[in-house]
């Protein structure tokens, strides 16, 4: 494009501005591009649904009307953008029972966040809308609505087209509440900046300017031959390897090896106590499940290959009601129930001693049923050695 330039003082101060526009062409043209990116406006026009609310005495007697909407946005990334905007969705009209006349306006501002799906499908360019809007509306003529002021939340879906670099075609679906929703049709125009003159010229390639090229002829001369005497081979000298050292190694001596007698295990006992009134039956040597549950886990812990029993004893108590005779024979057939049982969960049965001690030893007092509670009791005492810990619990 040919500039006309008509200003003498225009003239001088050209080549200043081809400079700057040369050293500045790099770092203003990315940011003016990066600012017509951002920023964007918009208007749409389209066919809202009205409901409006209250109407015990009327009925709404045409619930569509042409809707109008500007907006203005801003690009934070190629898939998210900001809007704000202002709509008119326009009147509803009603009627009341006797006749009269009426309509209601609807009116609102908001915000908005647009997701662009990152592809496009036949052309267009899928989005989705999340925002909140306040409402307003306003009574005309001789039927009176319910009057909302509030915040609502709204969604909407829809898609774009490029009509150019700078302008788009857009359809959407509005759903603001159950009052109201749209479907508009509109434009989004994006400001370009004119990158021309100085700024776009600088990215043209400099012209070449071809030298021409001389030819000169040159005669050639008499070639006469020159002898140049070659120097003397210089002397080969061969150096034999020096003799390898002879190294003697003597034998390192044998270790000493002294046998220590291994330590003797250190034998340790491990007690635990069955409490007479959750693990046996009232009155009886019979296990409950608490019980069971119990010796299951200590013979669990005794079948470990990293514990080895020497000997387990087996001792029965119980509180003093009953008879002194009664009292030792039901201690002792508790004591031979928990040997029997830990025999058949794989306890060596030879290594358990089993005892009834009946009233004979109590650990309380039995005038009290706490007391007598902790006396009626079996103690198992387990005699070994372990590298773990054996549950008394």
């Amino acid at each position: 494009m040919k500039t006309i330039i008509k200003n003498q003082k225009i003239k001088r101060i050209l080549p200043f501005l081809l400079l700057l526009g040369n050293l500045t062409s790099t770092t203003l043209a990315n940011p003016l591009e990066h600012l017509a990116d951002q920023w964007y406006v918009g208007g749409s026009l389209g066919q809202s649904n009205m409901n409006p609310e209250g109407g015990n005495t009327w009925k709404t007697s045409d619930d569509n009307d042409i809707a109008k909407k500007l907006y203005i946005g801003k690009n934070v990334s190629d898939q998210l953008s900001l809007e704000a905007f202002w709509a008119d969705f326009g009147d509803a009209k009603l009627t009341s029972n006797s006749n009269a006349q009426g309509s209601v306006n609807y009116n609102a501002i908001g915000a908005n966040i647009v997701y662009k799906v990152p592809y496009k499908i036949a052309g267009l360019h899928p989005i989705g809308k999340l925002g909140v809007a306040k409402f307003n509306n306003k009574d005309k003529g001789e039927v009176n609505s319910t009057q909302k002021h509030m915040l609502t939340i709204f969604g909407g879906v829809g898609a774009e087209y490029d009509l150019s670099e700078n302008l788009k075609l857009r359809s959407e679906f509005e759903y603001y509440d159950t009052d109201i929703n749209q479907f508009a049709v509109g434009v989004n125009w994006t400001p370009q900046p004119r990158r021309h003159s100085f700024i776009a010229r600088q990215k043209q390639p400099l012209p070449v300017v071809k030298k021409e090229t001389q030819i000169v002829y040159v005669p050639k001369e008499k070639v006469v031959p020159v002898y140049i005497p070659q120097p003397a081979p210089k002397p080969v000298i061969i150096r034999e390897p020096a003799p390898k050292p002879v190294i003697i190694r003597e034998p390192a001596p044998k270790p000493i090896i002294i046998h220590k007698a291994a330590p003797k295990p250190q034998y340790k006992i491990v007690h635990k106590t069955l409490a007479g009134g959750s693990h046996f039956a009232s009155g009886s040597a019979q296990l409950t499940f608490d019980g069971k549950d119990a010796l299951n886990r200590l013979s669990q812990d005794l079948r470990n290959k990293k514990f080895s029993i020497k000997s387990i004893q087996i001792t029965g108590h119980t509180d003093s009601v009953g008879s002194e005779q009664a009292n030792q024979i039901l201690s002792y057939n508790r004591a031979n129930t928990v040997a029997n049982y830990l025999a058949s969960r794989g306890i060596n049965r030879g290594l358990i001693h089993t005892q009834g001690r009946g009233e004979s030893q109590p650990i309380a007092s039995n005038k009290t049923k706490y007391g007598r509670a902790q006396n009626r009791r079996v103690e198992i005492a387990i005699k070994g050695f372990s590298k773990e810990t054996v549950r008394t619990r």
